[in-house]
């Protein structure tokens, strides 16, 4: 191999780990994150659930909130999810309102 054509594959190299780093691995990342949160949100889907089976008592939706908030974060722990205890307050209330429009 000849030095133009040694220094042709050098550039070539560079270029495309250049690629990788700018494009495919901020693109992986973000499949990643994607596919945590849609993780998180299926867990507190079940939590929720799971609440609204343990409490069957009229006014003890305090009790299902904090039982939810606390399974739930403790998941979250042992996953390495790091939310705020109001994102994840919104989370269960959305679960919440889905669950009432499917009845």
């Amino acid at each position: 191999m000849n030095e133009i054509t040694f220094d042709i594959l050098k550039i070539v190299v560079s270029i495309c780990a250049a690629l990788v780093t700018a494009y495919v691995i901020p693109y992986i990342k973000t499949l990643k994150e994607d596919k945590r949160y849609a993780s998180l949100v299926a867990m507190v889907e079940v939590a929720v659930k799971a609440a609204e089976q343990t409490f069957k008592e009229a006014g003890q939706g305090a009790a299902k909130k904090e039982e939810v908030m606390n399974f739930t974060a403790e998941w979250m722990k042992k996953q390495g999810i790091d939310i705020s205890r109001n994102q994840l307050d919104q989370l269960i209330e959305a679960a919440v309102w889905q669950m009432k429009q499917e009845g």
